[in-house]
Order: C-alpha cells, then sequence, then structure tokens
C-alpha cells in the first residue's frame, strides 16, 4: 500500500509543478469555464493515453523501458523520433526546474547568510542537493516526495484558505471577446499533464500489476485536476480579468502572479506561504522528470555497460541541463517552447501506435470503443500541433 501511495503522489507530484504557478497568468483573459473545460479535456486524453501505455506491458516485461518498446513495435525510425522527443522535452524541462529551483534556493540563501551568491552557484548546489536523492533511486524519490508533497499541500491550502472566501461569482463570469486567448492556452495546459515520462518507472516499481498501475494513473492525475480547479477559482475569482491583465503586463510570470495576490490578501503569511508552495511546486516536478530521464538513458544504454552504470546514467542526466541552464538559459526556454510537440509525440501519438501493433501482433481486434477514443486523440494532436506552430509565426499569442 505504501509503494501505491508513493506512486500516486509521484505521479501527481511530477504534475503539479512550474505549470500551475503559470496557469491562472495564461489564462486571466480566458475566464474560468472555458479554462475548467479545458483541463477536463486534456486530463481525459493524458489519463486514457497513460492507460493505454499500461496496457502494453500485458504483452511485455515490467523490465521493458519506452525505447525498448518503441523499437519492438515502431522499429528503429519509431525509436529514435521518440528517443529525441524524450530527451528534448525532459532535459529542457530538467534545465528549466534547476534554473527555478536554483533562483528560490539563491533568494533563501541570501537572505539567511546576508550575502550575494551567484546564479552559476545557486544552481549547482540545487542540483547536488536534490538532484543527489535520484542516485538513491525510487524508493527514496518516493519518501521525499511523500514529505515535499504534503508540504506543497498544506501550502497551497493556505493560500487557498485565505483567498477562497474572497470570491466574487461575477468574475468567474468572464469571457474572452474571441477564441484566440483560449486557444493559446491549450498548448500550455497539456504540458501541464506531464506525468507520462515516469509511466516505464513505476510499471517496474510496481511489478507491473497492471491493476495498482491504472489506479495510480487515475488517481494520481484527477489529484492535480481537482487542484487546478480549485486553483483557477480561487485566483480568477478574486481579481478583475482587466486588472489582472495590467499586472500582468508590468509584472511578467510568477512576480506578476505574486503582485495579484497581494492585491487580494497583501499579508506576510501568504508571501512565505506561496513562496514554499512555488518550492516545493518545482521540487516534487524536478524529482520526477530527472528520475523518468535516468531510467530512460539507462534503458537507452542497457546493451552498453559504461551508459547503464548508476554513476554514468546520473551524470548523463544532470550534466547537459546544467550546462545549459549555466551557459544557455535562453536555449532550453526556446526548447520548452516546443516542449508541447515532443509530449504529443510521446503522450498521445506513441501510445497509440505501440499499443495498436502490440495488439495486431497478439492477433486481437481493436475495441470500437477505443477506435472513437483515438479519434478524439487523433484530432487533439493536430490541434496542438497547429496551434503550436501558429504561435512560432505569430498568428496568435504565446505564452
Amino acid at each position: 500500500m505504501q509503494k501505491i501511495i508513493g506512486s500516486v503522489l509521484i505521479v501527481a507530484g511530477t504534475t503539479i509543478g512550474a505549470g500551475m504557478l503559470a496557469m491562472p497568468i495564461i489564462s486571466a483573459s480566458v475566464g474560468f469555464t472555458f479554462m475548467a473545460f479545458i483541463l477536463f479535456c486534456i486530463w481525459f486524453a493524458m489519463f486514457y493515453t497513460s492507460i493505454l501505455l499500461v496496457d502494453v506491458y500485458k504483452y511485455n516485461s515490467k523490465e521493458d523501458g519506452l525505447n525498448t518498446l518503441t523499437f519492438k513495435y515502431l522499429g528503429n525510425t519509431g525509436a529514435i523520433i521518440t528517443a529525441i522527443s524524450m530527451l528534448t522535452l525532459m532535459y529542457a524541462l530538467v534545465s528549466a526546474y534547476i534554473t527555478g529551483g536554483g533562483d528560490i534556493l539563491r533568494t533563501n540563501l541570501e537572505l539567511w547568510l546576508n550575502r550575494e551568491i551567484s546564479t552559476e552557484v545557486s544552481a549547482i548546489l540545487f542540483t547536488v542537493m536534490f538532484g543527489g536523492i535520484i542516485a538513491f533511486g525510487t524508493r527514496l524519490v518516493d519518501i521525499s516526495t511523500k514529505i515535499v508533497f504534503s508540504i506543497k499541500l498544506i501550502f497551497l491550502c493556505v493560500v487557498i484558505g485565505l483567498l477562497l472566501p474572497k470570491i466574487e461569482a461575477q468574475y468567474l463570469l468572464h469571457k474572452p471577446s474571441n477564441a484566440i486567448p483560449v486557444l493559446a492556452t491549450i498548448p500550455v495546459i497539456f504540458t501541464s499533464f506531464g506525468f507520462y515520462v515516469v509511466i516505464p518507472t513505476l510499471v517496474k516499481y510496481l511489478d507491473g500489476n497492471l491493476k495498482q498501475l491504472k489506479w495510480v494513473f487515475f488517481v494520481g492525475s484527477i489529484l492535480p485536476l481537482l487542484l487546478y480547479l480549485i486553483w483557477e477559482l480561487t485566483i480568477l475569482g478574486n481579481i478583475n480579468e482587466g486588472v489582472f491583465t495590467e499586472i500582468l503586463k508590468e509584472n511578467t510570470k510568477i512576480e506578476g502572479l505574486l503582485k495579484a495576490i497581494r492585491q487580494i490578501e497583501n499579508s506576510k503569511v501568504i508571501k512565505v506561504a506561496f513562496n514554499i508552495f512555488a518550492g516545493a511546486a518545482i521540487l516534487t516536478s524536478f524529482w520526477g522528470v530527472a528520475m523518468a530521464l535516468k531510467d530512460y538513458i539507462k534503458d537507452l544504454g542497457k546493451h552498453k555497460p559504461l551508459i547503464k552504470n548508476n554513476t554514468s546514467a546520473i551524470l548523463l542526466t544532470f550534466l547537459p541541463p546544467i550546462g545549459f541552464a549555466l551557459f544557455y538559459p535562453d536555449g532550453f526556454i526556446v526548447a520548452l517552447g516546443y516542449a508541447s510537440v515532443s509530449l504529443v509525440v510521446l503522450a498521445l501519438i506513441m501510445p497509440m501506435l505501440i499499443l495498436k501493433k502490440a495488439q495486431k501482433q497478439a492477433g486481437e481486434k481493436q475495441p470500437f470503443s477505443q477506435r472513437i477514443a483515438f479519434l478524439y486523440l487523433w484530432l487533439l494532436t493536430a490541434v496542438i500541433i497547429i496551434l503550436q506552430f501558429l504561435m512560432v509565426i505569430n498568428v496568435i499569442p504565446s505564452y
């Protein structure tokens, strides 16, 4: 039971990260009703495809990683496309978490030590202090995630508890004047359900128990959905859309969100609670993605003793992203802009193709309900890729 709870929290902890902090920012001009609809539609797609990949393990060993599965069912081309998508996505995320986590660590250390600390030192410190946990395996990540997720939940409840009573119904009724702001949120919201990367790791951790795994991914994904909805309800229900948009024009990213929250409840308690929540959100996501990246690298190099060695895998997990975080941070900011396309390949396209091929090889017919679901997933795939392209050519705004 402890393993199941830990696995649920790894899924939820990987999901509830920096995306949750950005959510009210991108939805300021969209309104709660449209955001709730988009969140539900994307949650369903991501939960369903996680179950598709879990079902692939009916025909395979629990030890098989994503590279092994894609090579087996989709050949060398499929394995290469998956590898590029997986490494681009996870290296970009790990680098972003090192940058964000290092900034939070630096701010607090400067306050406690009363001396200036460079961003390079804080990024390295963050990686060594918190990334080192990954070297000791899934069990320690499980325990650490339980502790930090609990802290994150407590301080999120403090923030929500202070703001929830102040909700004004008219703010929740806001609707956008056109569809563009709504469409622009879809790729960003999609990447906020990026728990797909931990599936092979948890299959191995739970000894390939398909019933337990399906339960873990249902509970682990619906918990973020509920928290996202409460979070959106709390923030959007407290701030007039026009005022929020003006604040965000002058103060981008998390600073703008914090300033908007202070306008509602300008207290030291909420400032401290929000800072702790933001740090914990980054940390649990960092652990989930870094752990998945390490396991994927080991699977890629399973026939190469030098790569599949734990020490080598750890170095390959952290050295490239910390190098980019230190010397070329904008490179990964650009990569993050395309993270939704990488995640589309990994979380929508690959599970459908792999399961269909596995069913065919096993002589099984594809159920009619699954065909209908696949149509929805292919439609969502097309929508996200088209929207990302329109963002690149500046037809619709990007966040």
